[in-house]
């Protein structure tokens, strides 16, 4: 019982388990016992421990997790009952929210890691895991996390939580990056409204004839292809999933920053001719473009899952705007295949974790079948694993069955560096130097790329 009296000791002195003792002991005989039956008991008591540890009579041990989700009113009561049906399974685990708001979470999650007082479980998104890995607060998850759980998720979305070929996080609702059009535009500019572009060719014919519509009845100008190209470090990022469209890249093959690429350069190419040409709007970020096409203003937009409550919202008809919207996955690229990329929620564990054990339980229930089913239903999410994503329940309509099928073939982000976000800076300027400022191409890549490097490290 040594080890499980070291373990209940640990855990008294941070206060973190509330213990009513292991029972145990055998009972006396008046018959000294064998050698063997000496070996088989400590066999049997030895196997017993573990679960002693945690989960015997009257023993609960608290763990805590960090998230935004509590904090914002659209997730709120779900993710309540999502950990209240967690505790009511798994009665030897209580479990604490600590919920930070989204624009403060990444710099109170790193103060509280490197401080030793994160919570046991750590949500994040693809950047902000980068970033805590850097900081080197997340525990390792091969052999804590079931191998049946990692096998089943996507291999994409795998990699995008494997860090030095360690995994140090699950994917949670992903949402990777289709394709969305206006079936009324298409319809106006000659275009089949129930058949999306398959290749990026037939995508830029589509969009420019699109743009060919010139304005529309109120004098707006109309533009066949909605792409961020300026203002915050998401232009930057969505941008990946353009360059791998093109065979380009943000890091090579090692791991090193590598923008002046010959698929980058013609990304950048093709972009700035659909600029000029006025078929993608110059300068814009995401919001203002899901406006533009809410309103009718942009043929063919790419976005994530959650762009359509946002053009709902913004178009002011709700549902009914879905009559007007067609969807599909990102047309084929140079690569011969539908390129893009994903961000994502994801689960972690904290590295001083005294309860790492639980805090993998919590996590693999939150991404399991049951839990992934219910916040689909409240919440439209995906599902990174495969067993879960083809269940008729997570395709209800066809808008959720691309979106799923788009998961076969996102891309994580290239975030492999704490200082991922700063980079996504530098290339939106770069982007916005291109399009906007009509600066030389492989001028501005070189110039780029030593700035990044110089940020990284490298």
């Amino acid at each position: 019982m040594k080890k499980t009296l070291a373990i209940m000791m640990s855990a008294l002195m941070v206060g973190g388990l509330a213990l009513s003792g292991c029972g145990g002991g055998q009972t006396p005989t008046t018959a000294a016992p064998t050698e063997a039956a000496k070996t088989e008991a400590a066999k049997t008591e030895a196997a017993a421990e573990p679960a002693a540890a945690e989960a015997a009579s009257g023993e609960q041990v608290t763990i805590t997790i960090s998230n935004w989700l509590e904090a914002e009113e659209a997730t709120s009561a779900i993710f309540k009952e999502l950990l209240d049906d967690f505790m009511a399974a798994n009665p030897d685990i209580k479990v604490e929210s600590q919920a930070i708001p989204f624009n403060q979470y990444k710099d109170q999650v790193l103060i509280a890691g490197t401080s030793g007082n994160a919570a046991d479980v750590i949500m994040g998104n693809s950047q902000m895991m980068s970033a805590f890995n850097g900081a080197g607060i997340l525990a390792e998850l091969d052999s804590l996390a079931s191998k049946d759980v990692l096998d089943d998720i996507y291999p994409g979305y795998l990699s995008g939580t494997t860090y030095g070929g360690k995994v140090k996080a699950l994917s949670w609702a992903p949402h990777p990056i289709a394709m969305y059009y206006n079936k009324d535009l298409f319809t106006k500019a000659g275009l089949d409204p129930e058949k999306a572009p398959a290749t990026w060719d037939e995508m830029t014919e589509a969009a420019k004839a699109v743009a060919a519509l010139g304005k529309d009845d109120s004098g707006n100008t109309i533009y066949g292809l909605g792409l961020p190209t300026g203002k915050v470090a998401h232009t930057g990022t969505v941008f990946n999933g353009i360059f791998y469209a093109f065979g380009g890249h943000f890091v090579d093959g090692d791991g090193n920053v590598d923008l002046n690429n010959e698929g980058n350069v013609a990304a950048l190419t093709w972009t700035k001719e659909l600029v000029d040409a006025k078929v993608i709007p110059a300068g814009l970020e995401i919001k203002d473009l899901r406006g533009l096409f809410a309103s009718g203003q942009i043929g063919i937009i790419f976005d994530g899952d959650m762009g359509r409550g946002a053009f709902r919202a913004s178009s002011g008809i709700g549902e009914e705007f879905d009559k007007k919207m067609g969807i599909a996955i990102i047309p084929a690229g140079e690569t011969g295949r539908s390129e893009t990329v994903y961000t994502e929620h994801q689960l972690a564990v904290f590295e001083k974790s005294e309860h790492k054990e639980a805090a993998v339980r919590l996590i693999e229930y939150l991404i399991g079948k049951d839990a992934m089913l219910k916040y689909h239903k409240s919440n439209a999410v995906l599902s990174a694993r495969k067993s879960i994503a083809t269940l008729p329940e997570m395709n209800e309509d066809y808008f959720m069955e691309v979106f799923n099928k788009q998961s076969e073939t996102a891309s994580p982000l290239p975030a492999t560096n704490a200082m991922f976000d700063n980079a996504m800076n530098e290339v939106t300027k770069a982007i916005e130097r291109i399009v906007v400022n009509n600066e030389d191409i492989t001028t501005v890549l070189e110039e780029t790329n030593a700035t990044i490097r110089e940020m990284y490290g490298q």
